[in-house]
């Protein structure tokens, strides 16, 4: 047997049971210091497990929900209101969902102020069975609320209006033209209109093009 081959063949033995367990509670989320990372990171996130009960909540995401109106249920589990929006969060959670990447929903409440911007990360399943690990990391966001400083120079740099700058947080956040328009109580010609204008304004392509610009400003 050569060394490479030996190398190869290690490799593929199952690793310590202890070190498996490890692995998974950090890819997952599911340690105190990933929590700790989770509170620095001044983000409102629940973690959910595979029956999406609620396992953690950082301090920004409890104040969301002390709020007297959310747009979303904890218990027995994390569910939302019977909508099109708990349709899909179901068809996510339930391995339905054909499209790749996470699960992004502009949630109401009962007032239009009571918007929140959520998006539903599945985090790898656990090689172990029934280790009480997170499989679900939500993040919520209200999305009236952004980087200011960038957004305004953003704004000023291309000179966009309230109107087009609203479709461009819109779009960098995962919406699509039509969740826009349902949202914002915006005609889809409207919407086309002001997206139209933006590209030439930036001298932008399209979406991709105009995104990429977007996340050129937002990283500063």
């Amino acid at each position: 047997m050569t060394i490479s081959t030996f190398k190869a063949e290690r490799r593929e033995l199952p690793r310590r049971i202890a070190d498996r367990a490890a692995n998974d509670l950090y890819k997952t989320f599911s340690t105190a210091h990933c929590h700790s990372c989770l509170e620095r990171a001044d983000d409102a996130v629940l973690l959910l497990d595979n029956r999406r009960r609620v396992m953690y909540v950082t301090s920004q995401a409890d104040q969301i929900i002390r709020r007297s109106s959310i747009p979303f249920m904890l218990q027995p589990k994390f569910s939302l209101p019977p909508s099109h929006n708990a349709a899909r969060f179901a068809a996510f959670v339930n391995g339905e969902e054909t499209e790749p990447g996470p699960l992004i929903l502009l949630l109401s409440g009962e007032q239009d102020r009571d918007r929140l911007l959520l998006t539903c990360f599945r985090l790898p399943e656990s090689s172990l069975p029934n280790m009480p690990v997170a499989r679900y990391r939500v993040t919520l966001r209200d999305p009236n609320h952004y980087h200011a400083r960038q957004w305004h120079f953003f704004t000023e740099q291309f000179n966009l209006t309230h109107a087009e700058a609203r479709i461009c947080r819109a779009l960098s956040d995962g919406l699509t033209l039509n969740d826009y328009c349902a949202h914002w109580r915006v005609a889809i010609s409207t919407a086309r209109s002001q997206l139209s204008s933006v590209f030439a304004k930036t001298a932008t392509r399209g979406q991709s093009d105009l995104l990429r610009l977007i996340y050129l400003f937002m990283r500063a």
